[in-house]
């Protein structure tokens, strides 16, 4: 549920059109017109001011991958793993074993899709929430999807449950520092992770990152406009694009922040 203190023009952004007016979750034909050709919905990392989006996520994913200290053979779990751009990476450039896992049955045909294209190891990616996830596992990589989980508090519990002395988890996520929408102080995050288990490192902030990314989802948006209205209602593009633009509005304001946050078991 959104929180009480959330500004007027917030106030319907925790429900999203109904599914006469275009699907809650977005539609891979709708995705590809917006996002990266990876179909990153997530932050990139804007480590050049020349950088194009889909360099940003190539960095953003990068990161993150070599955070997580993954090696030849690991078994990775890409928790919200969307389109599988993620665990594509580890899986070609580190040789890993992927399980992901979504709540999203058209990511899910379009990363097995693509997996099988590849000719390569194969993913084992799911249709699955990580409350029923109970495989050990060597790594987990958690990329802006805590954001949306309800229970917050039991999530990294449940991922130190999962990892040995010494496994890597590696999640990036939208922070608030008074509550607002489905999101979390970064100091609680630092505390809910200590408690589980884990010894925490935390990046600077990445919040002008997120915002920049956002940016251009609306720009995308708004170049493909006649398109996407042969695919969802206006009511359904018109709710992204104000959702996009006052997300980043409100990492640019300091409202919001974002942090990537790096926990070895203990």
């Amino acid at each position: 549920m959104a929180g009480r203190n959330q500004p007027e023009h917030f106030k319907d952004f925790d429900r999203p059109p109904r599914p006469s007016e275009g699907k809650g979750t977005m539609e891979t034909s709708y995705a590809k017109l917006h996002l990266d050709p990876e179909l990153n919905h997530s932050s990139g990392y804007f480590t050049s001011d020349t950088h194009s989006l889909e360099q940003a996520q190539r960095a953003k994913t990068d990161a993150i991958l070599s955070h997580c200290r993954i090696e030849p053979s690991m078994k990775v779990l890409d928790v919200g793993c969307g389109w599988g751009a993620t665990a594509r990476a580890a899986t070609q450039r580190y040789g890993a074993h992927c399980i992901g896992i979504t709540l999203d049955e058209g990511q899910l045909a379009y990363a097995r899709q693509r997996d099988a294209e590849t000719g390569g190891p194969r993913i084992d990616f799911r249709l699955s929430s990580w409350e029923e996830f109970s495989e050990p596992v060597d790594r987990i990589v958690c990329v802006n999807a805590f954001e949306n989980f309800e229970d917050k508090r039991g999530f990294l519990p449940h991922c130190r449950t999962l990892l040995p002395v010494g496994g890597v988890m590696v999640m990036l996520t939208v922070t608030a520092e008074r509550r607002m929408f489905r999101v979390t102080s970064k100091d609680e995050i630092v505390e809910f992770a200590q408690k589980a288990g884990f010894d925490v490192c935390t990046s600077g902030s990445l919040a002008d990152d997120y915002a920049r990314t956002l940016e251009l989802f609306v720009q995308n948006l708004n170049d493909n406009r006649s398109t996407l209205l042969s695919l969802v209602s206006e009511r359904r593009l018109d709710w992204h694009l104000n959702y996009y633009s006052k997300s980043a509005e409100y990492l640019r304001s300091g409202l919001n922040d974002m942090f990537e946050f790096t926990f070895t078991a203990l």
